[in-house]
């Protein structure tokens, strides 16, 4: 008979301790504490200097993308890099806005608030300049740490219903008492400018009595996509008013503009 063969101990098995180590590492693996997302702002609540800047700091891990949302109209700056984690910031905008930071398949939010530079040496009876309205010919600047605009708006001139700037409007709505040309020019003070964002869409023009008028979809040939540092251009928007009067008033995000029709 063949002598019976004696089964070896499974410690004595090469594959063993080859599935013992995967395993080992494995455990040990899962038991590195993981890198978190984080997002941290120096303060939640900004004030506007004199000049419009709004200027804080925050941090988030070295290396993540991040944006940065108004809450008002969705506009958005970046996405960015966090080169270093630490990252300082200057935007030109009042309002709500929220700060977004990606690591690995982490998301994380911040909101915070850029509150309107008042001037405190003026009368308080005298509106702060964020709210007065400006008069045609007057403008100010927009914008973010990246690109800056000035908005003017210079005057506004009432036209014929069959002038091409509006006779969208004209042949397609009824009601309107009369028709207007709002002329405004935008300068590129930093960084290149897409036009888009000022085609006269993001206008609201409000008659005499307050009633937001309907914006003409035509528009001028020849004009830019883009604005270069130092260029500028002359644009111009038709509008529909519900009422006739002799006074418009024109916003545009925290800008506004009042004054007398031509």
């Amino acid at each position: 008979m063949d002598k019976e063969k004696v089964k070896k101990p499974l410690y004595k098995k090469w594959w063993f301790w080859v599935v013992l180590g995967v395993f080992i590492i494995a455990i040990a693996y899962l038991m590195i504490p993981k890198e978190q997302a984080t997002l941290s702002i120096d303060t939640k609540n900004i004030t506007q200097q004199a000049d419009g800047k709004a200027k804080f700091k925050f941090s988030t891990n070295e290396g993540n993308k991040y944006k940065i949302i108004r809450i008002s109209d969705g506009a958005v700056y970046g996405p960015k890099v966090a080169e270093t984690g630490s990252v300082n910031m200057t935007l030109y905008n009042s309002g709500e806005f929220k700060i977004i930071s990606y690591f690995n398949n982490q998301k994380i939010s911040k909101k915070f608030t850029i509150h309107p530079y008042v001037n405190k040496k003026a009368s308080t009876k005298s509106e702060s300049s964020s709210s007065k309205p400006m008069d045609f010919g007057k403008g100010d600047m927009v914008g973010n740490s990246d690109m800056v605009a000035s908005i003017t708006v210079n005057s506004v001139q009432k036209v014929d219903p069959d002038d091409v700037s509006v006779t969208d409007i004209s042949h397609n709505y009824s009601g309107m008492q009369q028709y207007v040309i709002v002329n405004y020019t935008v300068s590129s003070v930093k960084g290149d400018i897409p036009l888009d964002d000022f085609d006269g869409s993001e206008l609201s023009v409000a008659d005499s009595n307050g009633t937001i008028g309907t914006q003409s979809s035509n528009r001028d040939n020849g004009i830019p996509d883009t604005l270069s540092e130092g260029q500028n251009a002359n644009l111009r928007i038709g509008v529909g008013l519900k009422h006739s009067g002799n006074e418009v008033t024109i916003k545009f995000n925290d800008l506004t503009w009042k004054g007398q029709i031509q």
